[in-house]
């Protein structure tokens, strides 16, 4: 009975908010829809615009929305990606309970199958047939005793954060506009707050491709970080950290798993800026695992879960480097 209370609040919290938008700022009706899919499904599907709506609505929230066929389609994207000041969205309460569960999320899987996996783990069941909204807020209400929320903070760009590439690129096999997985390999968490947790996803892709050319012209793969995906609605831009940022451990910025077979990387960006890495060599790939440190490009305002005292493992994470698995790393100068 409580939780569908919270899910009817939920609702009518998001009806009302949702109101103040306008279509401008969610994009074309199809773009809309299907974005809203890929998130949920993994994948847009097809037919009617309208039969997509009522199927996505009834998956979500067990009925359909009341408004316009614009105004159902922002009261969607308002519950899976934006959230308001009431209510955080979808992703926020579905990345918070994976933090619970196993410290760390599973950003590169469909909103469905995350939370799947977290009933699987909980009660060894899929509550299958169930609106999502209600399964999330069960479980939720099973690992917290207070409603989940969020709060904004002011965020520097002081922190530095341990990230990792998750596949193979290089010259030979990447191509430009291709998506390149990389994620934290710690938590982004500042005075109790948990701004992005381990496993959250930098958004990259392949900026260009040269190949290895006549005369000895070295190929060249430029990777292009977008912005990093934190539990609330904003992108902070990444760059690469300063290596002064690097706790005076004399580390280097790129490093590398043993084995791999990169021979170089550099900076990428406008005067320093470093918002990329450049990957040069006549014959090179960069193999997945390979590591490096980021913080934010510039300060910024962010939604945020103060953690509560009964999952407060660690405090705040300062800039010092740890030197975890130094046994397992070749660190890489910049040339």
């Amino acid at each position: 009975m409580k939780v569908k209370i919270i899910l009817l609040l939920i609702f009518i919290q998001f009806v009302l908010v949702s109101s103040a938008y306008s279509a401008e700022d969610t994009g074309s009706t199809i773009a809309q829809m299907d974005q809203a899919e890929i998130i949920i499904y993994g994948e847009s599907r097809r037919g009617g615009l309208i039969d997509r709506l009522n199927e996505l609505e009834r998956v979500l929230f067990g009925r359909s929305l009341p408004g316009t066929l614009s105004e159902r389609q922002m009261q969607l994207v308002s519950f899976i990606k934006t959230g308001n000041a009431d209510q955080p969205s979808l992703l926020f309460k579905l990345g918070v309970a994976e933090w619970a569960v196993s410290q760390s999320i599973q950003p590169f899987l469909p909103a469905l199958g995350r939370l799947q996996k977290l009933e699987q783990e909980l009660d060894d069941a899929i509550q299958e047939g169930r609106p999502i909204a209600m399964r999330v807020e069960r479980i939720l209400s099973l690992l917290f005793t207070d409603i989940v929320t969020q709060t904004e903070i002011e965020v520097s760009s002081d922190k530095v954060i341990r990230a990792k590439i998750l596949e193979d690129i290089g010259p030979g096999k990447s191509r430009k506009g291709d998506s390149v997985k990389i994620e934290l390999m710690e938590d982004f968490i500042i005075d109790n707050f948990l701004i992005a947790p381990r496993g959250s996803r930098i958004v990259s892709e392949i900026a260009s491709v040269t190949r290895p050319g006549a005369f000895g012209r070295a190929g060249e793969v430029r990777l292009e970080f977008k912005y990093l995906q934190i539990l609330g609605p904003e992108e902070p831009k990444v760059k690469l950290a300063d290596d002064k940022k690097l706790g005076g451990t004399g580390e280097k910025n790129i490093v590398a798993a043993v084995g791999s077979s990169m021979i170089g990387a550099a900076l990428l960006g406008p005067l320093g800026l470093a918002t990329g890495l450049l990957i040069r060599g006549d014959s090179l790939d960069v193999n997945a695992e390979t590591q490096f440190y980021v913080q934010q490009a510039e300060g910024a305002r962010m939604s945020v879960f103060p953690i509560p005292a009964s999952l407060n493992r660690n405090a705040d994470q300062s800039d010092r480097v740890d030197a975890d698995d130094s046994d397992e790393i070749i660190i890489l100068d910049n040339p």
